[in-house]
C-alpha cells in the first residue's frame, strides 16, 4: 500500500516544536506502523506541540527549551480523513496533561507572529504514524494494535523540520 496523496496545508507546517522519543521507541513505532500496512515512508515519530510558518531555528530552539516531561500516556487510535477525501489519517491519541496545555500556552505566546493562527482549545496530541488512500481502510491490519499501548517514557522537546504532509523530517539539535 503506498501513501496516498492529500491535499495539506504545507506553508501552514514548515517547521514546529515537537515532542520527540529516543531510538527504541521510534523503532517501535515504526514497526506499529508498517506492520499495521500503513505506508508513511520515512518519519520521525513525534507529537506536535506547535506547527510553525518559518524555519526560524534559532527562535524555535530557545522556545523548545521546555521543562521536562515523564511520560506520554498513548490511550486509542484515531482516523481522520483529510480534506479533500483522498484518504485517511490514522494517528495514536495522547493523553492531554495540564503540562501540555500549559507548554502550549506558552509556545502560542512565545512564537504569535510565525503560528498559523493556533490556539490553545484546538490542540489535540497525537503521533500519525501512517494514511491510506480513502475506501482502503479494510487494508490496515487493526490486530496489530496492542491491548494495552505502550507509555513513550522521556519525551524531549526539540525543534524540527517538517516536510511533505507536516511529517518531521529532521530534529534539529
Amino acid at each position: 500500500m503506498r501513501a496516498a496523496d492529500t491535499a495539506y496545508p504545507v506553508e501552514k507546517h514548515v517547521a514546529s516544536v515537537s515532542l520527540v522519543f529516543d531510538d527504541e521507541q521510534n523503532a517501535y513505532l515504526r514497526e506499529l506502523s508498517e506492520t499495521m500496512n500503513l505506508d508513511f515512508g520515512e518519519f520521525i515519530p513525534h507529537v506536535t506541540l506547535i506547527n510553525v510558518t518559518e524555519r526560524d531555528m534559532p527562535r524555535l530552539k530557545a522556545a523548545a527549551a521546555l521543562p521536562s516531561l515523564d511520560k506520554l500516556v498513548l490511550d486509542g487510535v484515531n482516523f481522520l480523513p483529510d480534506e479533500a477525501g483522498n484518504c485517511v489519517w490514522v494517528e495514536l491519541r495522547v493523553q492531554k496533561t495540564s503540562w501540555m496545555v500549559e507548554v502550549r500556552r506558552k509556545l502560542l505566546e512565545m512564537l504569535d507572529d510565525i503560528h498559523p493562527g493556533l490556539d490553545i482549545d484546538g490542540f489535540r496530541p497525537h503521533i500519525t504514524i501512517g494514511c491510506v488512500e480513502a475506501g482502503t481502510l479494510g487494508d490496515v491490519d487493526m490486530s496489530a494494535i496492542p491491548r494495552q499501548l505502550p507509555v513513550i517514557i522521556k519525551p524531549r522537546a526539540a525543534a524540527c523540520y517538517n516536510g511533505m504532509y507536516g511529517k518531521v523530517v529532521e530534529v534539529v539539535e
